[in-house]
């Protein structure tokens, strides 16, 4: 009988967002937008804030301000996010060596080795989400399951920030 793996999907929330709030204080709390260089364009990601007001990824400009009127456009800046996205890429291997990167803001970890040293799947998500936090003042949402894509839907489960475990036996329930 093969070993049940455990594997975690993390998802830095409203990423580009969240970094730019980071780097200028003044816009954390506030609904922002980030966008290309250049005139027309469109959003990229918007800040919770501005998304609690109908701002959408892949709107036009013109429609983010429509729907919040009191929207701040930022231009993205990619290298800010490639050098955060990096460092808490790096920041996982601590907890396996067995890291999937998705995008620049989401990767899978399979933890099932390393279940021995840390303990459970749960302690090492706490322990990541705190360090991110502490680190660069980021949240995320991380959802552990036996496959890849049950663990994209656990941490899509409680956005923002949210924690989501879906074990073997509550599988067939789910979905």
């Amino acid at each position: 009988m093969s070993e049940q793996r455990t594997i975690l999907h993390l998802d830095l929330n409203a990423f580009f967002a969240s970094v730019e709030q980071q780097a200028n204080p003044e816009l954390q709390g506030k609904p922002i937008a980030v966008v290309g260089g250049g005139g027309r364009t469109v959003i990229t990601t918007s800040s919770y804030e501005a998304r609690a007001k109908g701002v959408k990824t892949g709107m036009a400009i013109w429609e983010g301000k429509r729907a919040c009127p009191e929207l701040i456009i930022v231009i993205g800046d990619n290298r800010k996010y490639t050098y955060t996205s990096s460092r808490i890429m790096q920041m996982m291997q601590d907890y396996t060596p067995d890291v999937e990167v998705f995008s620049i803001d989401e990767a899978w970890l399979d933890l099932t080795h390393s279940l021995s040293i840390f303990g459970t799947a749960e302690r090492i998500a706490h322990l990541l989400k705190a360090r991110i936090l502490q680190s660069f003042g980021l949240k995320c949402s991380i959802g552990i399951a036996p496959n890849k894509l049950l663990a994209k839907l656990a941490s899509d489960m409680k956005k923002p920030e949210g924690f989501t475990t879906i074990l073997p036996e509550d599988v067939s329930r789910i979905m």
